[in-house]
């Protein structure tokens, strides 16, 4: 027989490693040019900021999701070459020479790694059209959202599957070098045993995954609002903590060596906990990495889940329409307003108009020190504008009796404001930008009213209507906005009448409300008197094709329906790259536990052989495989469904140092998702326990 037929024989007999290696290698590449085609393809692009936060996010999404499939395709590998070291061994001790070995294992490779990567590559347009239409079903489905391709998305799939075979080609010449005949032939054999684990690491290594979680997400924020400390990035370097108290606590499962207290419990299990000693070492790293997967899994999903939790229109006790308009631009009124709803048979109701006026303000807020080590106090004399609005017109829009006193103030904030850097007491003086005017304020309390807060920054103020007659006296009407503010009966299908008021607003707007979000005229007189430039003088490109003009006009008008149909269209983007990661973490997680689960059964058929031989009938080996195999899965399904919630419900209260009702709904989805999540690896615990009894023929 010759060598080749000798090599066929052995391939074929090895079946299941080949395809175990290309369906890894082909999922991997799928994975990414999927998630690469959807995330650079022209409807996602379009809908996430330039520069912006989302935008950087999803970009460290990819990055997780390339890190995922790289992961579990480099284990898939090392499982390739354990098995396939019994057949070079046995073809080195006939002879056969390295340098042949190494070039029939890098045509092998290439064979897999291009067959894979093409077929994934191929495969990638159809599969994130079908994950595309998947996700319409939960998300806002219109013109805008759209499947476009886009074929940028194909070159991260590119890269990665040339760095996957990178990889292979590497762990490949790794592989032959290996010093002897010896380390080839016992590269399956071999035990990472490790020393005596004490008793005290298991408590330790609880200890470290809480205090890492506690001091990565909490730390930052007890510094800054107890201590006015700015920490560094680096503080997010105590989350190692977590990962070093991973590694302890599963080291101290797998490796447990001492019988303890319950002796008897320990010797009559002896040979399922001396199993997986034997290679403790790989088992808990194996392991660490599932937690970690798991965890990604787990927080991905909550991030995304979080984000599409949107409030209940009909519930909701703020105006469904606010406008805020220069006072001498000639805008849609009253009759434009009951006209148009009457053409989408809708019926308006509380219709309100006032008036408000901009003043200059001087006030106190926390910001960030130039060296942007703490967070310092800081008086703004005479620096912004502020809206404000006397005491009898805040009653009439508001419809709630208040009562402010002459000299003071009171500060119109969102429900539940709970602000760090602008202080709602912050304010000390205002002026009249025409007559030069001054009067000091003192705090009078808060009122909570969101429409009028999104018009004003920081705040918007209400003084007393004498106090408003006289600081407003000789006020230019520059200076001046007019306020709209109504319902209509039926919220929830007033889109089109948004949409068509939205298109008569925008047509309507001239040069004098064309400006960005921050910009101020006061704070832009003094600018260009300095001679500086003003960072809020560009101009809005005002049409009803601009996707961002409500988040970037200052002008914008508070359509609640618009805001969140258009924001759940973003949204639902994001939360859509959320759980694609989520679902590639979990592939990941599946792949590798299965995998490990086969590889338990075939490194130990020879000693399941013995047990058998020993008298051991078919219910205790049955037992032993079943108890190696639930460690590998219910731990680290444990520990990182619980450090997912964990970490998810420390950056909740981080955020504010509260829980709101939306991220109470959230941590009770996430809940369902581990649920969930739990079912799936249980499901493929089955699977694999099956497989395993039919390799080890119990």
């Amino acid at each position: 027989m010759t060598t080749s037929k000798i090599y066929q024989k052995m391939r074929k007999n090895a079946r299941g490693q080949y395809l175990l290696l290309s369906f890894c290698a082909f999922l991997s590449v799928l994975l990414i040019t999927a998630f690469a085609l959807m995330y650079f393809g022209p409807t996602v692009q379009n809908f996430l900021p330039e520069g912006g936060d989302t935008r950087k996010m999803a970009s460290l999404l990819l990055a997780a999701t390339a890190l995922g499939c790289f992961i579990f395709t480099l284990y898939a590998s090392s499982m390739f070459f354990r098995y396939k070291s019994r057949e070079y061994g046995i073809l080195m001790a006939l002879g056969l020479e390295k340098k042949n070995l190494r070039r029939l294992l890098f045509k092998e490779l290439s064979v897999i790694t291009a067959a894979a990567s093409l077929a994934g590559l191929l495969c990638a347009m159809p599969v994130s059209y079908l994950i595309w239409k998947l996700f319409e079903l939960f998300i806002i489905s219109n013109e805008q959202m759209t499947y476009r391709f886009g074929a940028a998305g194909f070159l991260p799939g590119i890269l990665f599957a040339a760095c996957l075979a990178l990889m292979l080609g590497l762990a490949a010449r790794r592989f032959i070098n290996k010093s002897d005949i010896m380390d080839i032939l016992r590269t399956q054999h071999k035990t990472q045993m490790v020393k005596t684990v004490k008793g005290w690491i298991l408590p330790v290594g609880i200890v470290l995954m809480f205090l890492g979680v506690a001091l990565g997400s909490g730390l930052p924020q007890v510094a800054a609002r107890v201590f006015k400390v700015n920490l560094p990035s680096a503080v997010n370097l105590f989350y190692l903590l977590t990962v070093m108290g991973i590694y302890l606590v599963l080291l101290s499962i797998v490796a447990q060596s001492r019988a303890g207290k319950n002796k008897e419990k320990y010797y009559k299990n002896l040979v399922s906990i001396s199993l997986m000693r034997f290679t403790a070492k790989a088992s808990t790293r194996n392991m660490c990495v599932i937690v970690l997967l798991i965890f990604v899994c787990c927080f991905a999903s909550f991030y995304g889940m979080q984000y599409s939790l949107t409030p209940d229109l009909a519930k909701s006790d703020d105006f469904a329409f606010s406008l805020h308009y220069p006072a001498l631009e000639k805008q849609i009124d009253q009759a434009d307003v009951y006209r148009t709803a009457e053409k989408y048979d809708l019926k308006v109701e509380d219709f309100i108009q006032g008036q408000a006026s901009n003043l200059v303000i001087s006030y106190t807020a926390t910001d960030i020190s130039e060296d942007e080590s703490r967070y310092v106090e800081k008086y703004y004399d005479q620096q912004k504008g502020a809206l404000f609005l006397s005491a009898s017109s805040y009653a009439a829009i508001s419809g709630k009796k208040i009562t402010v006193q002459e000299g003071t103030y009171k500060t119109v904030t969102s429900k539940d404001y709970k602000g760090f850097f602008d202080q709602v007491d912050g304010l000390d003086r205002v002026t009249n930008p025409d007559s030069g005017k001054s009067m000091k304020l003192a705090y009078g309390g808060s009122l909570e009213q969101n429409s009028l807060y999104a018009m004003s920054d920081p705040f918007a103020y209400v003084i007393s209507d004498d106090d408003y007659s006289r600081m407003t006296r000789g006020l230019d009407q520059d200076y001046q906005e007019n306020l709209i503010f109504f319902d209509v009966d039926d919220v929830e299908r007033s889109y089109g009448f948004a949409k068509a008021l939205l298109s008569q607003y925008v047509d309507r707007a001239t040069a004098r409300s064309n400006h960005m979000g921050y910009w101020d005229a006061w704070e832009e007189q003094q600018t260009q008197k300095a001679g500086k430039e003003y960072g809020y003088s560009d101009r809005i490109d005002m049409s009803m094709d601009n996707n961002l003009l409500l988040n970037d006009w200052k002008y914008a008008p508070g359509f609640q329906i618009i805001q969140l149909q258009d924001q759940m269209q973003l949204i639902s983007v994001y939360v859509m790259l959320c759980l694609y990661i989520c679902i590639i973490a979990l592939a990941a997680v599946s792949v590798m536990t299965y995998v490990r689960s086969i590889s338990v059964a075939s490194d130990n058929k020879e000693l399941f052989d013995s047990l058998e031989k020993l008298g051991a009938d078919r219910a205790y080996r049955q037992k032993v495989l079943k108890r190696q195999l639930a460690k590998i899965f219910q731990y680290p399904t444990a520990i990182g469904c619980s450090l997912g919630f964990l970490f998810s419900l420390a950056m909740d209260i981080s955020n504010d140092g509260r829980l709101a009702g939306t991220e109470f709904t959230a941590l009770g989805i996430l809940l369902g998702i581990i649920a969930a999540i739990s079912a799936i690896l249980f499901a493929v615990y089955r699977y694999a326990l099956k497989r395993a009894q039919i390799l080890i023929g119990i």
